[in-house]
């Protein structure tokens, strides 16, 4: 039987929750929006179809749809929005934490409840059928691993550092952390490419994209291109962003365009408004 691979690594231990929102929010007025209200009012029941606990801002839920997605698995799970500053009371029934994502369905006529997305992505592989998520061989997928782990470890803490970071001095020492991440990540990369592993999407991709998705906020917020210098980057961001299976995993709510979205959320929640960091960039 194949083993979760991530269970026992600390790194893997963690989740998204996006902070509670401040009145008359961006936020706010986006989660009022959500289209699902069954998450506030009633308990969804639980069958053998699987069961995601959502937050469509939410990076960690991205990971796994767009996992699903590779997977041609998408419209195969059912989705349940969580309004993540207005938690449902049953959540801790489907997430021990009250993060997302979280994953339930009965097995045997048990009800499974699954959490952690990193962990989630290898019970996508896991438990659906279609094409590997993290194919080739033993070597080759040991190293799709150790591009998440650090991605995870390293460049996923630095990223939300650098959103809230409203100092020069520390922005631009971040700068240089964030570089080097990149650096390294460009040089583990597959030669030709288009994506991380090679010709097709994988686990690695999914990993580490949504957060190169929502670059647009230090455009937008810190007036920093992260990508600049960073061609090879550049180029599997644009490949990725384009695939079909990734423009299926874009669907903010109703009337709410997806990354104007993540630049209110993240530029007040997180940023606190605009703070202009190009200087700081220039001279990491």
């Amino acid at each position: 039987m194949r083993l979760l691979w991530t269970i026992s690594n600390p790194i893997f231990q963690r989740s998204a929750t996006l902070v509670r929102t401040r009145k008359s929010s961006p936020v706010k007025a986006l989660s009022a929006v959500l289209p699902d209200k069954m998450a506030q009012q009633d308990v969804p029941e639980v069958t053998e179809v699987p069961l995601m606990c959502y937050n469509w801002m939410c990076p960690y839920v991205h990971r796994l749809s767009l996992a699903l997605a590779h997977k041609q698995a998408l419209d195969s799970i059912k989705r349940v929005d969580i309004d993540l500053a207005n938690k449902p009371a049953w959540l801790p029934k489907f997430s021990p934490h009250g993060k997302v994502p979280a994953v339930t369905y009965t097995e045997n006529g048990q009800q499974q409840v699954l959490y952690e997305s990193l962990v989630l992505l290898q019970w996508v592989e896991d438990y659906y059928k279609g094409p590997e998520l993290l194919p080739g061989s033993p070597a080759q997928k040991a190293k799709g691993r150790i591009i998440i782990s650090r991605f995870d470890g390293a460049a996923v803490s630095r990223w939300y550092q650098m959103v809230r970071c409203s100092e020069e001095s520390n922005f631009s020492e971040l700068m240089r952390g964030m570089k080097a991440e990149f650096a390294w990540l460009e040089s583990s990369m597959d030669p030709t490419g288009p994506f991380m592993m090679g010709s097709t999407p994988t686990m690695v991709d999914a990993a580490c994209a949504p957060w190169f998705l929502r670059l647009c906020v230090f455009q937008k917020v810190k007036n920093v291109d992260l990508l600049a210098g960073f061609p090879r980057l550049q180029k599997w961001l644009a490949a990725y962003k384009s695939h079909p299976d990734v423009v299926k995993t874009i669907k903010p709510p109703p009337n709410v365009d997806w990354e104007q979205g993540m630049i209110d959320i993240y530029g007040e929640k997180y940023a606190g408004g605009f703070k202009d960091m190009s200087k700081a960039a220039a001279q990491a």
